[in-house]
């Protein structure tokens, strides 16, 4: 690490912990709104779609979750209980799509309620793309490709198995970014941007079947991804950018979601819901 870097991790530290907010998050009591319900959740081994599979447990459904790691996926199936199974499914590669609703199929009994689209890749994973100037070709097609391509494709197959079934009219949950409403250069905005259109697009062909598809796109979440140890329980979550000047939990999205999976939400499709306190309107272009 050089000097210079030295030097800024020090005075982001000094910064980051000049303000201190601890989380003090209420949840809604489960109520076994999603009582004999199957869901399918992508990307559920941690962050957010752990804390909806967990919260989809407590409310009665049955899940079956998906990742590209089967170790992580059997330690967390262990942990969430019998009522959660697991599938190895890596959402870039679309081919295996119809081979994930057969298996569900098999697994759910021939019936399939919900599915929540949460696998993704995070801007700064592939490497450092805020600025367009530094945008990569691999960058881009590796975003593009699972972001945009693999939800395009992933939420295709879910609308037309659903249109086939006479007795399930089908519900989609698609986790985006709130980066997705904001000005912003980097493939992992544009590609969140275009994840919120295929949820309009599709939403108003969908529903005509009784099908729904709404999308979620949180604000900065307390993930591992993103810096925190404990998802952000006990931990200092005050964030200079957001508008709210704090982080969120990942419960707090899982708690928007079940409500969305839940019948009590019968009257909302082709919405894009914001979890961030408004900081896709304030005033800044990359926070």
């Amino acid at each position: 690490m050089s000097i210079k870097d030295k030097i800024k991790k020090v005075i982001d530290f000094l910064l980051k912990n000049r303000n201190v907010t601890i989380a003090d998050i209420k949840t809604i009591k489960p109520n076994k709104v999603l009582n004999q319900k199957h869901i399918i959740i992508t990307g559920a081994s941690r962050g957010i779609g752990y804390a909806i599979a967990k919260r989809c447990i407590l409310e009665g459904a049955e899940i079956l979750i998906t990742g590209r790691n089967e170790k992580t996926l059997i330690e967390v199936s262990k942990k969430l209980g019998n009522k959660c199974k697991y599938l190895v499914f890596d959402v870039e590669n679309i081919n295996d799509i119809s081979k994930l609703i057969k298996e569900a199929i098999k697994i759910f009994d021939n019936k399939i309620d919900c599915l929540v689209s949460n696998a993704g890749i995070n801007a700064g994973v592939i490497e450092s793309n805020d600025d367009f100037h530094f945008v990569t070709e691999h960058a881009w097609d590796k975003q593009m490709n699972i972001n945009l391509k693999g939800n395009y494709f992933l939420l295709k197959a879910f609308v037309e198995y659903w249109e086939q079934c006479e007795n399930t009219k089908g519900n989609i949950v698609v986790i985006s970014s709130n980066r997705s409403k904001k000005i912003a250069d980097s493939p992992y905005a544009i590609s969140k941007y275009g994840v919120n259109n295929i949820v309009k697009g599709m939403s108003r062909k969908a529903i005509e079947k009784g099908i729904r598809i709404n999308g979620v796109v949180p604000g900065t979440v307390t993930t591992t991804m993103t810096g925190y140890k404990n998802n952000g329980i006990n931990e200092n979550i005050f964030l200079e950018e957001q508008a709210g000047k704090r982080a969120f939990l990942p419960e707090e999205i899982a708690e928007v979601v079940n409500f969305l999976l839940s019948d009590a939400s019968a009257c909302i499709s082709g919405e894009i819901i914001a979890c961030d306190q408004g900081s896709y309107i304030y005033p800044s272009f990359y926070n």
